[in-house]
């Protein structure tokens, strides 16, 4: 397991909570890269986790690539879903979590080879219920954190449920 962060041109530094949750992340995560992705004028904080595996049952590849971009607020607000780099067909499949557009404010990336994945930790994307479902910890192993994020959407991915 590896945890690369990748400097770029703004010499990007990992928060010590943002470090305390990779570490979390990479106990369930195999190759984890951390950097910074700018969308407009918003500059989020990208997770890109390699290599995730996927159902056979549902999937024709064996593996996808997932991103999360962490807002400027997190953990005060959790990204709004994640991105998949396989642009699977759902049609006829039954995942009406993954439309290939993004919604709820999530930023659009499909130009880039990104398809959006709704996916949360309860409540939906309903501002209110959303916020109120999510519940990071000044303590992250208390609290809903990265590695829970990674953990929902894997399980959420590669099920029919």
């Amino acid at each position: 397991m590896a945890i690369a962060i990748n400097r770029g041109q703004t010499d990007f530094q990992p928060s010590a909570r943002l470090f305390s949750e990779l570490k979390l992340l990479e106990k369930v995560a195999k190759d984890i890269r951390v950097g910074n992705k700018t969308i407009g004028e918003i500059q989020y904080t990208a997770i890109l986790l390699k290599g995730m595996p996927l159902s056979s049952r549902k999937f024709k590849v064996s593996n996808s690539d997932v991103l999360f971009l962490l807002p400027p607020d997190y953990p005060r607000l959790p990204p709004i879903g994640c991105y998949l780099n396989y642009p699977w067909n759902t049609v006829g499949q039954g995942d009406h979590h993954f439309t290939r557009q993004s919604y709820y404010g999530a930023p659009f990336l499909s130009d880039q080879g990104w398809y959006w994945y709704c996916v949360g930790l309860g409540g939906g994307f309903n501002r209110d219920r959303w916020l109120n479902s999510w519940r990071p910890n000044s303590q992250p192993e208390k609290g809903h954190n990265l590695a829970t994020l990674f953990v929902t959407a894997r399980h959420a991915i590669n099920t029919d449920d």
